[in-house]
């Protein structure tokens, strides 16, 4: 059997819008060649859930949002298409969820554990999840009201170093920052002598050694030493030196009073002492004496005679 032209024309026509509608509710999540059941669920606000959205279980796919539309009680009516391979049991409800970031919502079906099933057109009790940006709203407002509480507290305490901080108290602070600068620098100057002079340190740091070891090494007599000296001390502390002291002021207070008497011309010693015409005497028997010695020394024979059997000796 032959077509003719236009037959075969009509013919790819129809295929072509039957590929489309096809492709149309398969797009829109709708399944032609496999039936579905239908659910009812109300809610207050959709949040922008559309029609086609999907219906999860677990994070799997098992339908679709059918039609949504406005009640007649103020509440949105949602249509669920589920497949017939999914069995909802008596107990199921469904959940409006946020999918990602973006506020992408979707159904999630919380399949109960019961036996018993739900028929078709059957109304799911419907709540509302919280996404994802709506959790960490609420996780950030508590530390938003700390960020702002410790902000305040900030401003204050700022507010208290402006105050703090006035002319007189920024020029001293200068003052001390410039201070401390040049403190900074005799330091650092300090440590370039230092490590200069570090070999000097180092032999005095030798010769202190050797004299502690000496010390160390000669312990036991400077311990003799310590305990002679412990002797001395104790001996004079024992000593009779206040009668030593009251003794020799005495002596010196007797001498005092001679030296009185012979500057006064008392007593034979004063006497000799200030008396010029015993000193003129006494020198003038020195010269004569003298003289006497020399005059033996000359002629010894005038003042010595010596008898010898007998001899007279002549005039």
């Amino acid at each position: 059997m032959t077509f003719s032209k236009e037959a075969r024309i009509g013919l790819l026509v129809a295929v072509a819008l039957l590929i489309f509608f096809a492709g149309f509710y398969f797009l829109k999540g709708a399944n032609l060649f496999s039936g579905e059941k239908e659910y009812l669920a109300y809610f207050d606000d959709v949040q922008g859930l559309q029609a086609s959205s999907a219906v999860q279980v677990k994070g799997m796919s098992i339908g679709r949002v059918a039609k949504i539309e406005l009640n007649g009680g103020g509440k949105v009516k949602v249509t669920i298409a589920v497949k017939d391979d999914i069995v909802v049991t008596k107990g199921t409800s469904v959940k409006l969820a946020s999918a990602d970031l973006l506020g992408t919502k979707v159904l999630r079906l919380d399949l109960a554990s019961g036996t018993e099933t739900l028929p078709a057109e059957s109304v799911l009790p419907a709540s509302v999840e919280g996404g994802i940006i709506d959790n960490l709203s609420v996780e950030i407002s508590p530390l938003i009201q700390d960020i702002r509480h410790v902000v305040g507290t900030l401003d204050t305490v700022l507010l208290g170093v402006n105050n703090v901080l006035n002319d007189e108290t920024q020029r001293r602070l200068n003052n001390s920052v410039a201070s401390l600068d040049v403190t900074m620098k005799n330091f650092a100057e300090l440590s370039d002598k230092l490590n200069k002079e570090s070999a000097q340190l180092a032999s005095i740091i030798r010769n202190a050694n050797s004299i502690t070891g000496n010390l160390a090494n000669n312990n036991q007599q400077i311990t003799n030493i310590i305990h002679n000296a412990e002797g001395i001390s104790n001996q004079l502390a024992s000593a009779p030196i206040d009668q030593t002291v009251k003794d020799l002021q005495s002596t010196i207070s007797q001498l005092q009073g001679v030296i009185s008497k012979v500057n006064n011309n008392e007593g034979s010693l004063g006497m000799m002492v200030n008396d010029k015409q015993l000193y003129n005497n006494l020198s003038e028997t020195l010269k004569t004496l003298n003289a006497l010695m020399a005059d033996i020394n000359a002629h010894p024979s005038r003042y010595i005679n010596v008898t010898i059997f007998g001899r007279k000796n002549k005039n």
